[in-house]
């Protein structure tokens, strides 16, 4: 049984249609009445469509909530190409009247749009809701932009096959057929979901904290906080939230539920892939790109995920390359390797790739090692303007970039190429005393100022950023290609026994090397500190300044 503890789950519609005359007058009033429709418009052409769930009404205001998916687009217009943005709004009758988009929260999937008229909508829905989230067949509401009511039914369901997007329920509300309200319906990419009323209510109650950009008007681009803010854009998952519904689709996002006996103590969520890393897009860091650079890095950095059913497996960005005459994406392998055998991947997963434009489509993979950690996978129906330059052999400042799969924010850190060691194995790693988080796995590493990338950066918790150079990624993409020209495509070179896996000249491994991510877990605040305790310590000359480095993933001092 769902129980109201899930904030996301499954739907699929059902053929057989529930007569909706059978419902009485006042309740199919009082349900046509919460609904009204959105478009998005460039001076008379619709850019994008959805529903809207109306939640408050005033003198000279009425409030309604919708899906990010709202902000997303227009957010995507970063260029200012659309001169003429409007958002129109339609309830019952012929009426268009002129919204705004007041805040929106891309983590979690809303946002608040306001008119400025007093409509007489039904507003209720929270204090007529189900207790317990229903399995079965529901009621979805959507308005079209010609004023048309629109009901559907759909299964709420947690292994829901894929369902054909279609613009006019997302963002409407689902209720059983007595009229208790059960969420709000939106897609995400292929799969149709819902979010639960307790996610939403636990939302409004906290949108003057979580909220993530001021009123937004149109001609220019909503301002967003600064990633620098951790606080405010990722802050950390507390065990206490487990009572607010701010963490209600932890299982879905694929990560672990504390324990019930665990004591709270404050305990925090770690090791996640939201966590965020040095500075915003076009802040900190960035200004010491050329303006040309910051633009290109920006057009072709993505973010992606791979999932197996409704559950997220991974998350880590990837970056457009030109390769055996096509544009694909790069990233690493830890994407589809299976979290049961890490010498295999897993063969249900499907991907979706978050685009610079912030849109979501679906990826295949088309190649890997995992012995190197490298794979790519392509894309369809999307223009690629400008994927990644590359200058192999240049050194000296650089920067890793990584981009958000939930919220698309692009970040970035400098800093320099180090003769540090950690525990990672292979023979091929280099290291940046630049510090990411999971979420810049597979992400380029740069050089400043022009942005030509000169390696793809891994992760290691304490000593720096390991990465792989270009000059040896160019030599595993060149075996891609003869894989290619010999028709094994996405297959690796690598059988269960381990005794055979290609390696480059020079690599005498005799094991498929081990690239490990640690894994999200709950800690108490103590034990967010790091121990030092394994410091080689050596004395120095009085005077002398203390230089650190990392030998073998232990800390020493240099001279």
């Amino acid at each position: 049984m769902l129980t109201e503890s899930m904030a996301l789950g499954d739907l699929h519609g059902d053929s057989n249609r529930y007569d909706w005359t059978r419902l009485s007058d006042e309740l199919k009033s009082n349900l046509s009445r919460s609904v009204a429709s959105l478009a998005l418009c460039n001076g008379d052409k619709v850019l994008f469509a959805c529903s809207v769930i109306a939640i408050e009404s005033q003198e000279n205001l009425t409030r309604f909530l919708t899906s990010a998916t709202l902000a997303r687009a227009v957010i995507s217009d970063d260029k200012g190409k659309f001169h003429n943005l409007k958002i129109k709004v339609r309830h019952e009758g012929s009426e268009v009247y002129e919204g705004v988009l007041s805040e929106y929260d891309l983590d979690r999937n809303f946002a608040i749009v306001i008119i400025s008229t007093s409509l007489d909508v039904h507003v209720g829905l929270f204090k007529h809701r189900v207790e317990i989230l229903p399995r079965g067949m529901v009621l979805a509401l959507g308005r079209g932009i010609s004023g048309k009511l629109i009901p559907i039914n759909v299964i709420l369901d947690n292994e829901a096959p894929l369902l054909k997007r279609s613009e006019v329920w997302e963002g409407g509300p689902l209720f059983t057929f007595d009229g208790k309200f059960v969420g709000m319906h939106l897609f995400l990419v292929l799969r149709a979901h819902f979010i639960s009323w307790g996610s939403i209510l636990d939302w409004l109650k906290c949108t003057s904290l979580q909220k993530k950009t001021k009123v937004a008007r149109f001609g220019s681009r909503p301002t967003c906080d600064k990633l620098n803010s951790h606080s405010e854009v990722h802050r950390p998952i507390h065990r206490d939230d487990m009572t607010s519904g701010y963490c209600e689709d932890l299982e879905s996002l694929g990560y672990p539920m504390p324990q019930i006996d665990m004591a709270d103590d404050g305990m925090i969520l770690v090791n996640t892939f939201e966590e965020t890393f040095g500075d915003a897009y076009r802040e900190g860091v960035w200004d010491e790109f050329s303006r040309s650079a910051f633009s290109d890095i920006d057009r072709y950095v993505v973010a992606l995920a791979s999932f197996k059913g409704g559950k997220r497996h991974f998350t880590c960005t990837g970056f457009f390359i030109e390769w055996n005459g096509s544009t694909t994406i790069l990233t690493s392998a830890s994407l589809v390797r299976s979290s049961s055998d890490e010498n295999k991947t897993d063969e249900n997963l499907r991907i979706e790739v978050l685009l610079p434009n912030k849109r979501r489509i679906e990826g295949l993979l088309e190649h890997y090692s995992l012995h190197y950690n490298v794979a790519l996978v392509g894309v369809t129906d999307c223009r690629v303007v400008r994927p990644a330059s590359i200058q192999p052999y240049r050194f000296g400042c650089s920067a890793s970039v990584g981009r958000s799969f939930i919220s698309g924010a692009l970040m970035a850190t400098s800093g320099q190429l180090v003769s540090w060691s950690g525990t990672l194995d292979c023979m091929c790693i280099v290291r940046s005393s630049c510090k990411i988080t999971k979420a810049g796995i597979g992400g380029p590493l740069v050089n400043m100022p022009d942005g030509k990338v000169i390696g793809m950066n891994f992760y290691d918790k304490r000593i720096g950023t390991p990465f792989l150079l270009w000059e040896d990624i160019d030599k595993i993409l060149a075996h891609f290609a003869e894989k290619s020209k010999a028709g094994k495509v996405g297959h690796d070179d690598c059988d269960p026994s381990r005794a055979r896996f290609w390696k480059m000249d020079g690599d005498d491994s005799d094991r498929v090397l081990q690239w490990p991510v640690p894994e999200p877990c709950w800690l108490r605040p103590d034990d967010l500190v790091e121990s030092e305790d394994d410091e080689l310590g050596i004395e120095l000359p009085s005077g002398r300044k203390k230089r650190y480095g990392y030998l073998g993933g232990r800390k020493v001092i240099l001279f």
